[in-house]
């Protein structure tokens, strides 16, 4: 099998090639494509690290500074997938020894890579499977570890399809650290070994915000704020229609609306513009509006938040926070970040990432929203009910708390692997 996936992965790579050289990317786009075409110059590194793309690589960056405070003798590379993923990574995590594109996962991509990084230990976040970078690692005896692992649904029903391919590719992973009970069982059904499996926990619960101050533009406003957070395509006009009623009862209210791509922001601006509501984009607010808070009193009514590394510090901000990707079919996004701030939460029906979501619910500190008018009512009633909103805030905050630690497990779980592989 892993033989047929090496020969599937050729020819999907040389399908992919004319892409990769043509695809719009960053500004360096040499180092870009050498670093996933496996060219770049490698050199020896203990521990490599690898996260997709934001959301993951935030939800490690705790975990990173501390690996790098616990064993600053060793070397860390981070990988990324994404353009979006790199940059936050070099913003959060200077302290890193490299950080660079991961390679196309075909046999001659990663090769090079392996056999000059040749790390002591190969680190996975959220149970990404790279079946030829996997068997190259193990060749050069590094170990194989996932951590804050999770399986969905869907994930594990195509996975069950391909059951004898997957016992043999999970064979080679050290340990799986997953993030619930449900994650456990679902690896374990499909080929992990149970001696192997264990739950750690989230690392989105452990995001160090005490660290993260909202920024200077976003404190001079004083209005009520709806967060509209990682919105998805057919989400922005249910969240505008909302909005409209809205500000209708809830003078002076202001929107931030945010998608989660930063490819959709144009895309969103243009939303905007047909409804008629005024709007500025984030990057067009000037630093002199920063420092005469009555201009910022003065914005127009939505703010389109078109920068990248911000949303988290804003739902610091926000009297209601909307989680979105889940009004529509993806899958829901973190609904920690505003969990921490004790803000009250509102999403959609497709919350099926983040099976927690279902406690949120049982627990009163969050609503359920199907539609326009239930968005509507139900901002209206957490703005004019303060009791409401401050009871579902502090039960959002309290479920955080509850959860915190899986950075402390996986730094003790690194540390027994360190200097024994």
């Amino acid at each position: 099998m892993q033989s047929l996936y090496n020969l599937i992965s050729i020819i999907g790579f040389f399908l992919y090639l004319p892409r990769l050289l043509l695809k719009k990317g960053p500004e360096d786009r040499c180092t870009f494509i050498k670093e996933r075409l496996g060219l770049s110059d490698y050199q020896k590194m203990d521990i490599w690290v690898h996260a997709v793309s934001v959301g993951e690589t935030l939800a490690c960056i705790p975990f990173l500074k501390k690996l790098k405070k616990d064993f600053p003798d060793k070397k860390v590379v981070l990988t990324t997938t994404t353009y979006t993923g790199q940059k936050i990574a070099r913003d959060k995590f200077p302290e890193a020894d490299r950080i660079m594109y991961m390679p196309l996962d075909t046999v001659f991509c990663v090769k090079k890579a392996v056999n000059l990084l040749r790390p002591e230990i190969f680190i996975t976040v959220e149970t990404e499977l790279w079946p030829a970078l996997f068997q190259a690692l193990k060749a050069a005896g590094s170990r194989i570890i996932i951590l804050n692992g999770r399986i969905s649904n869907d994930s594990y029903k195509g996975y069950k399809k391909i059951s004898v391919f997957m016992k043999k590719l999970l064979s080679r992973v050290d340990f799986f650290y997953m993030q619930d009970k449900g994650d456990a069982e679902r690896i374990m059904d499909i080929g992990a070994d149970r001696h192997k499996v264990s739950v750690m926990g989230n690392f989105k619960f452990d995001i160090d915000f005490k660290e993260t101050a909202p920024p200077q533009w976003l404190t001079g406003i004083n209005n009520k704020i709806l967060l509209a957070a990682s919105t998805h395509k057919g989400e922005e006009e249910i969240i505008l229609d909302a909005y409209n009623s809205i500000r209708n009862k809830i003078h002076g209210i202001k929107l931030i609306l945010a998608p989660r791509h930063p490819e959709r922001f144009n895309e969103a601006e243009e939303i905007i513009g047909k409804s008629g509501i005024g709007y500025i984009r984030r990057s067009e607010i000037s630093q002199r509006s920063v420092e005469n808070n009555h201009e910022l009193q003065a914005f127009p009514d939505i703010i389109l938040l078109d920068t990248i590394g911000e949303l988290s510090s804003v739902f610091s901000k926000a009297s209601v926070a909307f989680i979105g990707g889940s009004l529509v079919p993806v899958g829901g996004h973190n609904i920690m970040e505003p969990a921490y701030w004790s803000k009250p939460i509102i999403f959609g029906p497709h919350m099926e990432n983040f099976p927690i979501a279902r406690e949120f619910l049982d627990n009163n500190a969050a609503v359920r929203v199907d539609n326009s008018a239930d968005i509507t009512e139900t901002v209206i009633e957490l703005l004019t009910n303060s009791e409401k909103a401050v009871n579902m805030g502090r039960s959002a905050r309290s479920i955080v708390d509850k959860n915190t630690g899986a950075v402390k497990k996986a730094i003790e779980l690194i540390r027994s692997y360190i200097g024994t592989a």
